[in-house]
């Protein structure tokens, strides 16, 4: 036990030298402000509405006025797919799985500042009670948009972060 604690002081110097630096680190505000200045264009679809409600949330959680300085376009994608289908035909859990293409541009569209895509995918039960099914599936599609939503802020995040540092 005395050794390691020895190899870990001895190395800790190291990790100084690595490159690391935290997101929310000295450039934060930079990046926040960045963050709060993105116009969410519209995405289809009831979940594309879910999906921009809390981009908006995540991106300027207080709702200031900002004036928008950047512009990102997603396309959302849902799919359907039954899973563990019985015998009789009768599947008993599904899945929600979502694609999400995205691209942060200048607010004029002419320049593309980043591109990504990113998917998620949430399991449900159907069972024998439509009312319950449907819950059960209108809850597996928030947990798909929340996690896509997390994921596109954390994207953007890590761009504005990686931008700013590098100025």
């Amino acid at each position: 036990m005395r050794r390691a604690l020895i190899a870990l002081l001895l190395l800790t110097p190291l990790l100084a030298g690595c490159g690391f630096e935290p997101l929310y680190g000295s450039h934060r505000h930079a990046m926040e402000a960045d963050l709060a200045s993105v116009k969410i264009l519209s995405i289809r679809e009831h979940v594309g509405q879910l999906l921009k409600w809390q981009l908006e949330r995540e991106f300027n959680p207080g709702g200031a006025a900002v004036t928008p300085r950047y512009a990102l376009h997603v396309a959302l994608a849902l799919k359907r797919d039954f899973l563990a289908i019985e015998p009789n035909n009768v599947a008993p859990r599904a899945s929600i799985s979502a694609a999400a293409d995205m691209a942060l541009t200048t607010l004029d569209n002419k320049t593309i500042l980043y591109r990504g895509k990113i998917q998620s995918i949430a399991d449900y039960n159907i069972g024998t009670d439509a009312y319950a099914a449907e819950i059960d599936k209108s809850n597996a599609e928030k947990r798909v948009v929340e996690d896509i939503g997390e994921q596109i802020a954390i994207r953007l995040s890590t761009y504005f972060h990686n931008r700013s540092a590098a100025q």
